[in-house]
């Protein structure tokens, strides 16, 4: 019982609109255990909150008790549920902040260089703050309808997915860039913007956590409040750099789509992604969905590691049809003879099959007979050429050539390779802005790989000089790349050579 009085105290006022003009009590249903049975002592199915509280923290019971379901719906209370809750939302929030946070401090980032326009700044940076924005007026729409599980949901998403999985990965590099351009300083003000406005949009949801990130975030900066709970909710209307481009939004949503396709035709044919192809083709494109992919293909060729993105017509053109047999139309004309004429049927050509299926019917001559055959004998069957991997997911269908050459093979082995010192950095403690020196025993292969993408291997790394000689450096590892053992040891470095 007591327990129970404690969450109908913890549930009650669980969410607090802060908007200007009202203000607002929730209080949740019944909370049941994960079975859906009433929680009681006597059935020993209760939840001591404090467990959770101390282990995964009010902000985690919070958040998952308004996402698990409705707020006029029981709630099946699961321990699992508010560790996922954790894990997937709010470390993923921390991690984003914590990686701005990361750079921002290297470069002892002051926020005090001017606002740059957003029309000035990378096409992602607009496409992030457009989604944004977007995802601002959506929370604010499922509030008003006071459909809070949505509005949760709406910005769960939005960090998860856009700005964590996209955004953040895909701009890592302008964070690491040496000097501080207009491009690292739009990156900045971007991500800045975007973590204010989540920690304003999140309080309600998530006070504690939002009231940190809101003080670290704008410590520095003239004007704003002393917490995040005097803020005004954010909206459209009261945002510092309001921008919507719907264009853009539905050209990154197409390419994000297509990204996904072909990172699961990599899964389905076993090829990992630090494995370059040659291209991935867009099949049956419009010319309207050709125009909003184009200008974009940067970011597919780099997302799932390809050369060329090409535009195919005809599914057709990456497929060949086979004939096979029906044995239950061939058996009557051809008795003991129905196998032979099985295997003449499959080894019919592409030119032999659009014969019979043009004229309904051709002949084919078994133990020197010339017998007929009509296009209900047989079932015509699609086979994706050799050394192409396709996927279709809606109105969207993609392919992938998975064909192999010697230089892509090398590049790939040199990806590989570079993995494998960037862990061993992390291993060895080395800071992310240190320079160093590789020493390595690679052989054969891998051996031709670093030797002939060198340069490349040195820029993702961070090294001055690659180095073939065995148990040197501070510090060494063994690693498997392929069939090969390769051991690589590390020096930091002044940065001198």
């Amino acid at each position: 019982q007591t327990r129970g009085w404690f969450y109908s105290l913890l549930v009650l006022g669980t969410f607090l609109f802060n908007k200007p003009t009202y203000k607002t009590c929730l209080s949740l249903e019944l909370i049941l255990d994960k079975s859906g049975q009433k929680m009681s002592k006597t059935k020993k199915n209760t939840v001591d909150p404090f467990e959770h509280l101390n282990r995964e923290g009010a902000d985690a019971l919070r958040w998952y008790l308004l996402t698990v379901s409705p707020p006029w719906v029981p709630t099946r209370f699961d321990s699992e549920g508010v560790r996922d809750s954790q894990r997937k939302f709010l470390d993923t929030l921390v991690n984003v902040y914590n990686f701005f946070a990361l750079y921002a401090n290297i470069d002892n980032y002051s926020f005090t260089e001017e606002t740059l326009a957003v029309e000035k700044r990378a096409e992602i940076d607009q496409w992030i703050l457009s989604s944004l924005y977007t995802t601002v007026e959506q929370v604010n729409s499922q509030l008003e309808r006071f459909d809070i599980t949505k509005a949760a949901r709406t910005i769960s998403y939005f960090v998860i997915e856009n700005l964590s999985n996209w955004y953040v990965r895909r701009c890592r590099r302008r964070f690491w860039k040496s000097e501080m351009g207009e491009d690292k300083i739009a990156a900045y003000q971007t991500l800045h913007e975007v973590l204010v406005t989540l920690s304003r949009l999140t309080a309600p949801f998530i006070p504690f956590l939002s009231e940190e990130l809101y003080r670290n975030l704008t410590a520095s900066i003239n004007g704003a409040e002393e917490s995040v709970h005097l803020e005004t909710y954010p909206t459209t209307g009261n945002a510092p750099l309001t921008f919507n481009d719907e264009l853009l939004e539905l050209r990154m949503d197409i390419v994000r789509r297509i990204v996904l396709l072909g990172r699961a035709l990599r899964s389905e044919t076993g090829i990992k992604v630090r494995q370059p192809l040659q291209s991935i083709m867009i099949v049956g494109a419009s010319d309207k969905r050709k125009s909003l992919v184009q200008g974009m293909e940067s970011l597919i060729l780099e997302e799932l590691n390809v050369k060329q993105v090409n535009f195919i017509d005809d599914e057709s053109k990456l497929k060949t049809r086979r004939a096979e047999p029906r044995f239950k139309s061939l058996g009557p004309k051809f008795g003991k003879n129905v196998n032979t004429a099985a295997e003449i049927i499959r080894a019919l050509t592409e030119e032999q099959i659009t014969k019979l299926q043009n004229n309904g019917e051709d002949h084919i001559v078994v133990e020197g007979r010339e017998i007929p055959i009509s296009v209900n004998d047989v079932e015509i069957v699609f086979e994706t050429n050799e050394g192409t991997a396709l996927n279709t997911e809606g109105d969207l269908t993609v392919a992938l050539d998975i064909t192999l050459n010697d230089e892509l093979i090398l590049e790939g082995l040199a990806r590989e390779f570079v993995n494998r010192v960037q862990n061993t950095r992390k291993e060895a403690g080395f800071d992310v802005v240190d320079r160093i020196i590789i020493y390595h025993n690679a052989k054969d292969n891998l051996a031709e790989a670093i030797e002939k993408l060198s340069e490349y291997i040195k820029n993702e790394t961070l090294a001055l000089q690659i180095i073939y000689q065995e148990d040197s450096g501070i510090f060494q590892k063994v690693w498997q790349i392929g069939k090969d053992t390769v051991t690589i040891g590390l020096q930091k470095t002044d940065g001198n050579g």
